[in-house]
């Protein structure tokens, strides 16, 4: 490190930190806004954990506690929701501003909250106070986040719309259909000839379902439509979508529950590694709520949220603990709009662009769509966007009910509430019960739609109401014992409820079924060892066919030979230190460029959805490959695929096979995104680059980029045991509790999550005598 390098380091350990001596873990406070106090221990990772004796003091320490923790992180959440990134970094985020203000999740936020009951408002104003209150007592000892320095802005005061607009976004998020249906258009435009190739869904028809019996269907519906042939989107629509179509949505996350008669101990058991990408600090929190009874018990949670949302999204109390997933029902639909369409809103509004002019947006729509940007001169359609969470819903209340539902009853009817993002709850109760729920708003859907653009008339009838709550896929108690919940296809095809056509591969959630189903007794234990499971399902399922062309045309070149022996002495387990996993993964990338880039040109393959299951299908079936006009039989492909991806591992780690690891190229790498935009920040926020195993295609998802770098995974991995006596809870949160790069707690939970390991946690929090307490207190006259 050179002089002035070394200079840079010291000063920007310096900046950083003010922002951590106002961290306030200890000794007491007086604050406005406050009814009667409350206190927040934190335990030996920081996490932080509230108790008070109403919901008004429980909620704003809970955002004090937050707010010290990740308060930037929490800005440019809200500021993603709400189209104003750019004010703060510039030119390169006007586009995804736009996408947001056309979104205009604003409207709809306003309209849920007014859906609210007072006592959910009440505890939303006073989260908003406490962040307020953690904000303005570290600008008052010039301890902001030291990312508020580096760009020289302060924040701006939270507010409960705040909070409802980041679960709205982060709803669309997970609400990614969009990209099916636009590839289909992009590929009957740019290349009809390769249609029937890759228009249709993969999904192996022996892959397993979510919810496997056929249920009465209480509401009627249309007749099926067979799928609209609609041409390309405008240019300018297609660029309206950009920031969101990057080719394979890597979304995935893990539930399962077991019932009683499985496990060892006779109590049902829950494990939930919900899947998002990987970033510095997490976009999970991990929190525990303590609401004090006349009883002197009272109410206890213990689980995750995402920062600057009241409650929690996932975790346990005394009766139950519940995990989620994104279900990836098809909540999207895009429609061509007629020249003159009825919207009945617009709204006008502009960008501001931090050194750069002011970029004005006009958002407008109809009932449950919003609409495209204009076309270009001289064509004539525009297009629009049905979501389901343009419909006000009240999610953010029922992050402060999960936590306090005393049984699975009482549990299932919080869930009425949800709006967006559409999720599968997957239940382990105390009294046994083991269920999972789809819980959102799902468009009552005329069978066989929604997988091109269609006319808007045609859209529209999918869009007249709202699948009834109890119409929703559920499977509680089934006589197997468990219920898995892996992104997989939710309803069989028969069921008379159309929730979608489009799936993830079914590979993690046939793992997690054989481990479950084979094992003779399951504890705790092993539930945290299969979230670390690195079978590679993709590989079982075409390592055979693979093995048996190379055996017909076996490669002559020195390293594709050797990479042949590696894939015939391998056991599918995508272990780090292996050369077989890596050379898997090269190989079935050289067979993607062969059968879809090389023909669809790289932008439209990099936006192809669900390349995995089509390319599964072109190795698996030889019609196929002969519908896509694959000149050589199968055996002469993977050979040349196979010498290639030699070539391609030779080049990045030498050319001695027996030196190569799959973890020198399978690694994570997140950083803080400041540290990302600017290297040089890389002294102040650190960040360690983590050897893995796994791959997108085992129970540990480890989803890598086209340069093996690893992108998305579970930061928060958790496991709980209901007894009677209390809950068993174990987790790990990759980083930590804390965003502040001085802090403590800033990574330390990393070598346990990197080790596949997981801690204890106790229900009720760390014992004051073990914690460092924080007393808050209402304020009178004192100056905190």
């Amino acid at each position: 490190m050179s002089p002035r390098e070394e200079l840079v380091r010291h000063g920007l350990n310096l900046a950083a930190l003010p922002s951590r001596w106002a961290h306030a873990d200890h000794g007491s406070l007086r604050l406005a806004g406050m009814l009667r106090g409350a206190a927040v221990r934190r335990d030996g990772r920081g996490v932080p954990w509230v108790d008070a004796d109403n919901e008004r003091d429980l909620y704003f320490a809970a955002g004090f506690a937050q707010a010290q923790d990740r308060l930037w992180q929490m800005d440019v959440l809200r500021r993603r929701a709400r189209g104003r990134l750019s004010e703060v970094f510039g030119a390169a985020t006007v586009q995804e501003d736009v996408r947001a203000r056309k979104l205009a999740l604003t409207r709809v936020a306003r309209r849920s909250e007014e859906l609210l009951g007072a006592e959910h408002r009440a505890a939303l104003a006073a989260f908003s106070a406490g962040v307020n209150a953690a904000a303005d007592r570290m600008r008052r000892r010039g301890g902001l986040p030291v990312e508020f320095l580096l760009l020289r802005y302060r924040p701006a005061r939270w507010t409960p719309l705040d909070s409802i607009l980041i679960v709205k976004y982060l709803g669309f998020d997970l609400a990614v259909n969009i990209k099916n249906e636009v590839f289909r258009s992009r590929l009957a435009a740019e290349h009809p000839e390769y249609r029937a190739a890759f228009t249709e869904p993969r999904y192996p028809a022996d892959g397993p379902v979510t919810v496997r019996s056929r249920r009465p269907r209480t509401r009627s519906g249309a007749a099926p439509v067979p799928p609209p042939a609609i041409g390309s989107l405008p240019r300018e629509s297609r660029r309206w979508l950009d920031g969101l179509l990057d080719g394979e949505h890597p979304i995935g996350s893990n539930a399962w529950a077991v019932s009683a008669s499985r496990t060892a101990s006779g109590h049902p058991l829950l494990a939930n590694d919900p899947h998002v990408p990987f970033t510095q600090p997490s976009l999970w929190y991990q929190m525990g709520l303590h609401l004090t009874g006349e009883d002197g018990e009272g109410a206890f949670g213990y689980g995750v949220t995402v920062p600057g949302v009241a409650g929690l999204i996932a975790g346990a109390n005394r009766q139950l603990a519940w995990g989620i997933t994104n279900s990836t029902v098809d909540t999207q639909d895009v429609c061509v709009l007629p020249p003159s369409p009825a919207e009945t809103w617009q709204e006008e509004s502009t960008v501001g662009v931090r050194g750069g002019a002011a970029v004005p947006v006009r958002a407008a729509g109809g009932a449950r769509y919003v609409a495209m940007d204009p076309p270009t001169a001289g064509d004539e359609e525009r297009y629009g966007l049905f979501w389901s969470g343009f419909e006000p819903s009240t999610e953010v209340a029922c992050c402060q009910l999960m936590w306090r539902a005393g049984g699975p009853g009482e549990f299932r009817e919080v869930l009425r509430g949800f709006g967006v993002p559409v999720l599968n709850v997957v239940l382990a109760c105390q009294d046994g019960t083991v269920s999972v729920k789809t819980a959102g708003h799902v468009p009552a859907r005329v069978p066989g739609s929604g997988r091109a653009p269609a006319e808007q008339e045609q859209v529209a009838a999918s869009w007249h109401g709202f699948l009834d709550f109890d119409d929703l896929p559920e499977d509680a108690d089934p006589e197997r014992g468990y219920v898995v919940s892996a992104n997989h296809k939710m309803l069989p095809d028969d069921d008379p409820v159309d929730v979608g056509a489009d799936w993830v591969a079914p590979y993690r959630a046939e793992r997690i079924e054989e481990l479950i189903t084979t094992a003779p007794e399951i504890t705790p234990e092993a539930c945290g060892r299969w979230q670390g499971d690195l079978a590679n399902g993709r590989a079982a399922k075409l390592l055979p066919t693979l093995l048996a062309a190379l055996a017909d045309d076996p490669p002559a070149e020195p390293l594709a030979a050797a990479c042949h022996r590696l894939l015939a002495d391998w056991d599918g387990h995508d272990h780090g230190q292996l050369a077989a996993p890596l050379v898997f993964f090269r190989l079935l990338q050289k067979l993607t460029d062969r059968w879809v880039r090389d023909r669809l040109g790289p932008d439209l393959a990099a936006a192809m959805p669900d390349v995995t299951l089509q390319v599964d299908h072109l190795v698996t079936t030889a019609d196929a490959r002969a519908g896509l006009g694959e000149p050589d039989p199968l055996p002469v492909v993977v050979r040349r695929a196979l010498t290639e991806a030699a070539a391609w591992i030779a080049d990045e780690q030498g050319t001695e096979p027996e030196r190569w690891r799959y973890d020198l190229t399978h690694r994570i790498s997140d950083r803080h995104a400041l540290a990302k935009a600017v290297p040089a920040l890389g002294s102040l926020f650190g960040g360690v680059t983590t050897p893995s195993g796994g791959s997108g295609h085992s129970v540990c998802l480890m989803t890598p980029d086209r340069t093996g770098t690893v992108v998305e995974g579970a930061p928060w991995r958790f496991v709980a045991e209901l007894r009677p006596d209390g809950p068993r809870l174990w987790d790990v949160l990759r980083h930590g509790s804390s965003g502040h790069p001085r802090s403590p707690h800033y990574d330390d939970q990393t070598p346990l999550h990197a080790a596949g390991r997981l801690y204890p946690v106790r229900l009720e929090g760390p014992r004051r005598e073990a914690a460092r307490l924080l007393t808050l207190r209402p304020r009178g006259g004192a100056t905190a």
